[in-house]
């Protein structure tokens, strides 16, 4: 992996009306995989984004490890966005600019949703089960492995 992208903590406060609560919620329960390529080199979703040190909570959509893997554990049954896991982690996210990659001025970094490009606003992807988001500074670009979804 490459870069370790640093996170934000906000101590516990609701972020886009998502709550940091002292367990995980059970109505709602999906998994999906963020890859962020830069120049080739993958940047590292950290751990623990959205569970702030100290506090005894975590937030709805969340992070264990660092291997790009988005938690949602609600306990409401509403979509979410990448663009709240972004708020939640404290990181940029628009056409240009995703955490701490920014693409050259006048273009827009490569976007991706289950294999099929995405020109929207990734503010507005939805968080879906098994859903694969890949977001490239380039060239070069590289071909994304398959998610190997497991056990999630």
């Amino acid at each position: 992996m490459g870069l370790l992208i640093a996170q934000s903590f906000f101590g516990g406060s609701p972020i886009d009306g998502i709550r940091c609560d002292s367990m995980e919620g059970a109505v709602e329960h999906i998994h999906a995989h963020l890859l962020l390529v830069d120049r080739g080199r993958a940047l590292q979703v950290p751990a623990a984004v959205g569970i702030p040190n100290g506090s005894g909570c975590l937030y709805w959509v969340h992070t264990h490890t660092a291997d790009g893997f988005i938690h949602i554990e609600a306990p409401v049954k509403r979509s979410f966005t990448l663009g709240q896991f972004f708020d939640i982690w404290g990181m940029d996210l628009s056409a240009a600019k995703a955490a701490s990659m920014h693409a050259p001025r006048g273009h827009k970094l490569s976007i991706w949703v289950n294999g099929a490009p995405y020109a929207g606003d990734p503010n507005r992807i939805a968080l879906k089960n098994h859903e694969t988001i890949v977001i490239q500074n380039g060239p070069p670009f590289v071909r994304p492995v398959k998610v190997d979804w497991g056990s999630l």
